[in-house]
């Protein structure tokens, strides 16, 4: 007898009873509220964060506030003890290159041996933008290791360090200021930085020009490299008056008398 309960398996039924595969309604609610939920969250956000840029970000670098820690005595390279276990390299440029691992390759523009320092340019950033810093090294038998940098600080021609700032267009005054500040922390007698603007080689601070000015070639343009030997970077913030906890570049480029030939220093 044939059971009437229960449909033919063989001919691609299926058990008598059984629901009929459905869509999953559920699960494409959740996904649409997602969706409806983005597409609001999104114009909130760009709202908010053109609110929080207009009302609290500054027109100008120059009036970012800007706060320094203690101040940190650099050890020269030829004072540090090297690890038993420190790369050897011919040149400071190799073991610098070799530090970074495998960024643009380093360019040594002066050596100071008897403080065991070397300042270096190296290509960087977005587009390529130019950054310089003062290397510490140790020499033994003619080769060299790195040991640690300072004063590290870029050509910066603008750009954004968070997305809701407003993209801002230094003047070579204001990327002049920025690098004394980076050479503040240190205490080193010595200032320098990088500009890719050839009018820096028209640099004063205080009136003075800088000892040098060298221009760097480099794999997407030219760049200008100053430094400042002798100079005591501290006691000029000190004597303009100029907080080290809590000040703008504009304090610095008017108390210092940082000038670019006859640019607007903001």
């Amino acid at each position: 007898m044939v059971d009437c309960d229960r449909t033919n398996d063989t001919a691609g039924g299926t058990t008598a009873g059984a629901k009929s595969p459905r869509p999953r309604r559920g699960r494409l609610r959740t996904a649409l509220l997602v969706v409806a939920l983005v597409a609001l969250a999104f114009p909130a956000l760009l709202v908010g964060g053109c609110v929080y840029s207009c009302a609290f970000v500054p027109d100008s670098p120059a009036d970012m506030p800007i706060s320094m820690g203690a101040r940190t005595e650099v050890t020269f390279g030829a004072a540090t003890t090297v690890p038993d276990d420190t790369e050897w390299y011919d040149t400071v440029a190799e073991a610098e290159s070799a530090d970074t691992e495998g960024g643009p390759a380093i360019e040594v523009v002066e050596d100071f041996p008897d403080l065991g320092e070397a300042l270096v340019v190296q290509p960087t950033g977005s587009p390529s933008c130019p950054a310089v810093r003062m290397v510490t090294y140790a020499s033994e038998g003619g080769r060299y290791a790195v040991t640690g940098y300072w004063g590290a600080s870029t050509a910066r021609p603008g750009e954004r360090s968070i997305l809701i700032e407003p993209l801002y267009d230094y003047t070579t005054a204001e990327v002049v200021a920025e690098s004394l500040v980076s050479c503040l922390a240190a205490g080193s007698p010595c200032a320098f930085g990088v500009s890719v603007d050839p009018a820096v080689r028209d640099l004063t601070v205080g009136g003075a020009s800088p000892t040098w000015v060298r221009e760097v070639g480099y794999d997407g343009g030219t760049c200008y490299v100053w430094c400042y030997e002798g100079m005591d970077v501290p006691a000029l913030f000190s004597a303009a008056g100029v907080d080290p906890s809590g000040f703008t570049l504009r304090q610095v480029i008017d108390g210092l008398g940082v000038r670019v030939g006859d640019e607007a220093p903001y």
